[in-house]
């Protein structure tokens, strides 16, 4: 099946409000992996350029929901680093984006995060530095595959989960982080000519149905006892990290 067909396809816009509901909730909920659901399935239909732009703007709506409460809750300390060390990456994400085929690239980058899930739910240790140099890698790590895939979060949420704060700490830690990035993320965008027409205009017709979904997510996690909180992240993050390695693995076959 073409992707001209797909993109002209009747099941392909309710596709896309089923997938930015589940996204915004996912995002609303544990404050990440939104772009791990969009990018995999709509880089089908309009490109992976297209797929990363929308979904970052997708991600900055998310943020302008979530950002200010997450705020008061964050760890600087842990924040700050992860942030700016991410910042200063994303633009060489971006580059390579603008000028590389990213279908095996990202196939390999989903296939660590699913290694990576599958150990942590296992019970395995984190393998980066709790000090400023494990956050400094971490956050490098996320802008990188920010900038190329959309695909920041696990690395944060890898590293954040390994700490001692509390569910609601940690939820605002990778929301304030993150949050920050994207400041740097638009920027960039704006700098390598990715903010298209058609990718804006796509942001904007996804965009209530996605904060819809957050709304209904940010309910969830209040609602939800904070002991559920770790295990349906690293639960979702295998899931929708396996889709990505699976949706990228048939790409590269095709």
């Amino acid at each position: 099946m073409s992707m001209s067909y797909l993109a002209d396809s009747v099941f392909v816009w309710p596709t896309m409000g089923l997938l930015a509901f589940l996204s915004g909730l996912l995002r609303g909920f544990a404050g990440f992996g939104s772009s791990l659901l969009v990018v995999p399935v709509l880089g089908i239909v309009v490109g992976p350029v297209v797929a990363v732009t929308v979904a970052t703007l997708l991600e900055c709506l998310a943020t302008m929901l979530l950002f200010i409460p997450a705020v008061k809750h964050a760890n600087t300390r842990i924040v700050v680093p992860l942030a700016l060390s991410a910042s200063a990456t994303i633009p060489l994400g971006h580059a390579a984006l603008t000028i590389m085929n990213p279908s095996m690239s990202n196939l390999l980058i989903s296939l660590v995060v699913v290694c990576l899930s599958v150990w942590l739910i296992t019970g395995g240790a984190i393998g980066f530095p709790r000090g400023l140099s494990g956050r400094i890698f971490a956050g490098s790590l996320s802008g990188l595959l920010n900038g190329f895939g959309s695909a920041g979060g696990p690395p944060l949420l890898l590293y954040i989960l390994a700490g001692p704060e509390s569910a609601e700490v940690k939820r605002a830690n990778v929301i304030t982080a993150s949050g920050l990035a994207l400041i740097a993320a638009i920027a960039s965008m704006h700098y390598f000519g990715l903010l298209e027409h058609s990718a804006v205009t796509g942001g904007l017709l996804l965009a209530p149905i996605f904060l819809i979904g957050g709304i209904v997510g940010v309910w969830l996690f209040r609602a939800a006892p904070e002991k559920y909180y770790q295990r349906v992240a690293l639960s979702v993050l295998l899931v929708t990290s396996s889709v990505m390695f699976l949706v990228n693995l048939l790409r590269v076959a095709a």
